[in-house]
């Protein structure tokens, strides 16, 4: 076990071991669970991040900047990168782990109003921002018709998971994954003809 998490691959190692560890026991989660599972030393973790409230942030943020990148590379058109990032969405959104995630996040956010804060602002919030920044590129280009981009960018997020989520919070079995990319490309060719220019 080593207890130098300076490395990046180390330090990546130690933020998927916290995402796991949190999706399954919640908030009151041990750091020791985290250490062990990532293999280095609890004191190193204090070290690297502080306290459970900021390895539990970075782990939040980490998720959301693999499902960003998406759009960072710029590569494909407006419709391959979203098609891509829905996929990706939901593969992260609509699993057992997350749903638990999403529990734990709504019963502590009254117990720990700045975790909740967090997770709305660099993860809900984050995700819109960046999404609207898209479609508005795309509606000053003439390419889709112009609306309010967050609010737009609101309305694709609920289009992609929020019924799925719902079912699955009240006991629904997750959605078939062989049809993912079909069901994505479905919803997202959906969206962009609702908002083909008059």
């Amino acid at each position: 076990m080593t207890s130098d998490i300076s490395n990046h691959d180390c330090a990546e190692r130690v933020l998927e071991a916290a995402m796991q560890v949190f999706c399954e026991s919640g908030y009151r989660a041990s750091i020791d669970l985290v250490a062990s599972r990532a293999g280095v030393a609890r004191q190193t973790v204090y070290n690297r991040f502080g306290s459970k409230q900021t390895l539990f942030e970075s782990a939040l943020s980490a998720k959301v900047e693999e499902m960003l990148s998406i759009f960072e590379n710029g590569k494909g058109n407006l419709r391959d990168r979203l098609i891509e990032f829905g996929v990706s969405f939901r593969a992260r959104a609509l699993t057992p782990e997350s749903i638990n995630l999403h529990r734990v996040l709504t019963s502590e956010a009254s117990r720990f109003p700045e975790l909740g804060r967090h997770f709305y602002q660099n993860c809900v919030q984050r995700c819109t921002t960046q999404i609207a920044a898209e479609l508005a590129r795309s509606m000053q280009a003439g390419d889709l018709r112009h609306e309010d981009p967050a609010r737009t960018a609101n309305m694709l997020l609920d289009l992609l998971a929020s019924r799925e989520k719902l079912a699955m919070i009240f006991g629904e079995e997750p959605p078939v994954l062989e049809r993912e990319t079909e069901a994505v490309t479905e919803t997202i060719d959906f969206f962009l003809r609702a908002l083909k220019p008059l």
